[in-house]
């Protein structure tokens, strides 16, 4: 099993956050050592874990699936799920959900049920975070060469750049069937599936530059670095807000290179993600910069402030579908960035206290207004009578997270 650069420092965390008391938590980066000094909360642990537990009587094993969660919102919960195992260093999921996402890496059968390799590019990215998570977990270098397999196809057939402009895209023996005007900035951009008229997204550019600081972080192979880095400058030039580093642009089409508004939490989350990464493995500030500016704005308001801070992206859903987990995606990163860039001194006291009034915010509104058991509703505003998978699916980022920050 390849040890790298910053997930040295991930497993090194992740043991000493096994104690369920407010320990010292050692990280080893580059041949550093960091101290945080915060460890795992028993009481968010728990709400984790009973969760995790509720869910596991929808597990659908021969499908690698919940009941009511299925293709990349499966993946996203298999991803909150070794995130647990991760920071607690209890391999508790090994054997079952660690063991469906192994199976999922080796058997095109299990793929095309799961839905890890179909045509949709964020999709298959998402399933590449898990496996990812997985392969860190435990081992199994099947977990790590599927998800490269998956990255390079992806980075292949579907990213585009400057070049591209003013040409019909052809690649992977995929014709698009609108050119790339030749002034339309797609430098670095990457398609979201393999249908002739798709367009270039936000969510499967951030994903395809996650996926490869990831890749870059555990391999030290710097091929995955350049089309990540092109992949967040796009996303900077056309899809950002600047002054706030929240994503604001959802879509663009190559007709008239028009651009479709949005501001989905999961973009900005993602985006969060691959630049921590970035910054913990090179140790360049300037991720940190951009990483530091998206996480501000996102934990003070960005995504709602009425209850004040939490999140009113979702308020009014109250069906199944793929909003439910885009909140979750967000919390995720934003631990992330906490414990990593944290464990270098380089998350202020400030944005800290920033950053746990938010998950506080969030994890009550939860327990309050969408807690029925052990299970919970994907509407947050009390606007559900009753738990479900899916609804438990879309908060255990905050709990995982809520476990780490508070």
């Amino acid at each position: 099993m390849l040890i790298p650069h910053s997930l040295r420092s991930l497993i090194t965390a992740a043991a000493a956050l096994s104690s369920p008391d407010t320990t010292s938590r050692s990280e080893s980066s580059n041949n550093t050592t960091f101290l945080s000094t915060r460890g795992t909360n028993a009481e968010y642990a728990k709400t984790a874990s009973s969760a995790i537990t509720a869910l596991d009587g929808f597990y659908m094993k021969d499908s690698f699936r919940w009941k009511d969660i299925g293709g990349w919102s499966a993946a996203n919960v298999y991803n909150d799920i070794m995130d647990y195992d991760l920071w607690t260093r209890s391999k508790k999921y090994e054997s079952t959900y660690g063991a469906s996402l192994l199976t999922i890496a080796t058997s095109p059968a299990a793929q095309q049920k799961a839905g890890s390799t179909n045509n949709f590019n964020d999709d298959q990215l998402w399933w590449c975070l898990a496996m990812i998570r997985a392969y860190q977990n435990y081992g199994h270098r099947e977990l790590l060469d599927q998800s490269i397999k998956q990255w390079r196809n992806i980075g292949a057939n579907a990213q585009i750049f400057k070049v591209d402009q003013g040409t019909k895209v052809s690649k992977g023996g995929i014709e698009r069937d609108v050119p790339i005007p030749a002034d339309c900035d797609i430098d670095g951009a990457v398609y979201w599936g393999s249908a002739k008229d798709s367009g270039l997204n936000a969510i499967s550019t951030s994903l395809f530059a996650q996926v490869g600081a990831w890749l870059f972080d555990i391999t030290g192979d710097a091929s995955f670095r350049g089309p990540s880095d092109a992949a967040l400058s796009w996303l900077q030039r056309m899809m950002l807000d600047t002054k706030t580093g929240i994503m604001t642009i959802d879509a663009l089409t190559a007709d008239g290179c028009t651009k479709h508004l949005g501001s989905l939490t999961y973009e900005t989350g993602v985006y969060i993600g691959a630049l921590t990464s970035l910054y913990i493995t090179t140790g360049d500030a300037k991720y940190l910069d951009q990483a530091t500016l998206s996480v501000t704005s996102a934990t003070t308001g960005g995504f709602g402030n009425n209850p004040a801070l939490v999140i009113d992206q979702q308020a009014d859903l109250t069906t199944n579908g793929d909003g439910v987990q885009w909140r979750d995606v967000l919390f995720r990163n934003l631990a992330d960035f906490y414990v990593t860039a944290g464990s270098k001194g380089k998350v202020t006291e400030d944005l800290q206290g920033k950053i746990r009034a938010f998950f506080k915010a969030n994890y009550d509104q939860i327990q309050s207004k969408a807690k029925f058991g052990n299970l919970y509703a994907a509407n947050w505003y009390g606007k559900m009578t009753s738990g479900s998978d899916w609804g438990t699916g879309s908060v255990l980022g905050n709990f995982i997270g809520s476990m780490l920050v508070l």
